[in-house]
């Protein structure tokens, strides 16, 4: 059986990634979907096959506008990358909310369910992708994957600059919700409420628009840093 480039080249990072056995339970899924859509249907993303949601819209592609004025729009994270992402922070999540500003259609929630976080909250201006949001937590869900440590997943439809911050441990996750002068606004948001309420807390910021106001700032440490994303911890928590 022949395989083109492409391909080859997605079946061996699925392989790398999730293993032999996720990775044929993906093709077999794929193959199914095929017989009952057709060739000619668009290619599902390999995460929303395997744990049946729907986190790429099927008009859009990978990208759907979030609706705020303020917002950019909402392209869900690789799962290879936000594993990478995860490595820098620590072991034990017990503690911590994990909050997605701007979680669009929320992948990003699904992949941190794998985590033990004592909460995964992700926040969306968007009332559509809000739903879609909901949705695919309710199919997640469903299916009780094995796979899941954090049991609270928390959807919530809302402003990300004017939402009240949660008072525990949290790691912030962003990927690129905003262009720069509100990045900025909501970066001053966090170090307030951390200087205010001194508490553990991480910043992983996904996408190169933005990171350089990551980098400036002085009450936040570099863990990690990448040319296409970064993760920081607070320096002065608790």
């Amino acid at each position: 059986m022949e395989f083109s480039p492409t391909l080859r080249a997605r079946m061996l990072r699925s392989w790398r990634y999730r293993g032999a056995g996720r990775t044929l339970r993906i093709g077999l899924a794929l193959a199914a979907y095929r017989l009952r859509r057709g060739w000619g249907a668009p290619r599902p993303h390999a995460f929303d096959l395997e744990f049946g949601v729907e986190t790429v819209s099927p008009e859009a592609g990978t990208e759907f506008c979030s609706g705020a004025p303020e917002g950019n729009g909402y392209e869900p994270v690789d799962p290879v990358d936000f594993a990478r992402m995860m490595q820098p922070l620590p072991a034990d999540l017990a503690a911590y909310t994990f909050v997605d500003f701007g979680s669009g259609r929320g992948r990003a929630l699904l992949l941190a369910a794998e985590y033990n976080f004592a909460a995964v909250m992700g926040i969306e201006y968007s009332r559509a992708l809000h739903v879609a949001a909901q949705q695919n937590l309710a199919a997640y869900a469903r299916r009780r994957h094995r796979r899941q440590r954090c049991l609270r997943l928390e959807p919530v439809w809302a402003d990300a600059l004017a939402w009240p911050l949660p008072p525990t441990p949290s790691v912030f996750y962003f990927s690129e919700p905003f262009p720069e002068p509100q990045m900025r606004l909501m970066a001053a948001r966090l170090a307030a409420s951390l200087q205010t309420a001194p508490r553990p807390a991480f910043v992983m910021y996904g996408g190169d628009r933005c990171q350089h106001l990551w980098r400036e700032r002085t009450d936040f440490e570099m863990l990690a840093l990448t040319p296409v994303d970064c993760v920081l911890r607070y320096r002065g928590g608790a």
